[in-house]
């Protein structure tokens, strides 16, 4: 039986991958923030798999709770088979509008808080042998208007996946970059929007932007579960891929991104956007 170590396990990818992991007979290390006091999120799993299940509370940027955290599965387990980094969310808006504080806030959940699970767990890994699975996004290989703090934090992940990668190799640690598409999640509801007030420069571009990625959200027909699974074959998997991107969406960009020249891919790109997000804003 493996230990799975998921963060943030309260909903999304991260409550499906648990859900996964258990129906496969793995012993899973739910975490999330306050997930201990939200009984209901695992109320069934809680009650079909028992032992095999544990809840921690953990906030990726609280080190006293990852402390904690560490000294639980050490003391219980020893090592650990498989960490899956998923924790995070997503700020949009304009990069000139973003105080500090927003700035920071979001490279140290999505970033940072990758860095600091790694980095505590890392000794139970090489005990174990085992697998690390960093989520990124679409976000992480492409760039978009409005994005340039998540798209940052992301490209920041994949930069640290592909070095941890060789890094860890001769410990026997492997590591993969998971890159999904746009799947029906909570990631668009928790979705915070940076807009300014009516005088901003930006907010005709923010608002034609939000508009349509919310409609393009209600489009989407890409079931979360596809990544669940996926993960989980791939965990069982002997030799680990360096990245598996996940959604028919995620692996047209993919290959759009990496296989046209910049100078068609950046005016194909921006004539786009801009007929979608500018013609009905203000002039800038």
């Amino acid at each position: 039986m493996r230990t799975i170590l998921i963060t943030g396990a309260t909903s999304g990818f991260g409550k499906l991958m648990t859900q996964e992991f258990l129906a496969h007979g793995d012993l899973v290390i739910a975490t999330g923030r306050q997930l201990v006091q939200r009984n209901e999120i695992f109320s069934t799993e809680r009650q079909v798999y028992r032992d095999r299940l544990i809840e921690i509370d953990l906030d990726v940027t609280n080190f006293q709770q990852m402390l904690t955290a560490f000294n639980l599965i050490e003391s219980r387990f020893k090592s650990l088979d498989i960490l899956i980094n998923n924790a995070g969310y997503g700020q949009f808006g304009a990069l000139e509008e973003f105080r500090p504080e927003q700035v920071r806030d979001q490279m140290e959940v999505n970033f940072f808080g990758t860095v600091n699970v790694t980095q505590t767990f890392l000794p139970l890994l090489r005990q174990g042998r085992g697998k690390i699975f960093n989520f990124s996004s679409v976000f992480g290989f492409m760039g978009f208007p409005l994005t340039s703090l998540y798209c940052a934090s992301k490209f920041a992940v994949e930069g640290l996946t592909e070095s941890l990668r060789m890094e860890l190799s001769p410990f026997g640690v492997q590591v993969c970059l998971i890159r999904p598409g746009g799947f029906k999640t909570d990631f668009g509801k928790n979705l915070l929007w940076n807009v300014k007030a009516h005088n901003s420069q930006y907010v005709g571009y923010v608002k034609n932007y939000q508009k349509l990625h919310d409609y393009f959200s209600e489009k989407k027909t890409q079931k979360p579960e596809e990544v669940a699974k996926g993960v989980l074959k791939l965990s069982l998997k002997r030799n680990l891929p360096m990245s598996k991107v996940f959604g028919q969406d995620g692996r047209m960009s993919y290959l759009f991104k990496t296989f046209t020249p910049d100078f068609i891919y950046f005016f194909l790109f921006q004539r786009i956007l801009n007929k979608f997000m500018l013609d009905r804003t203000n002039k800038l």
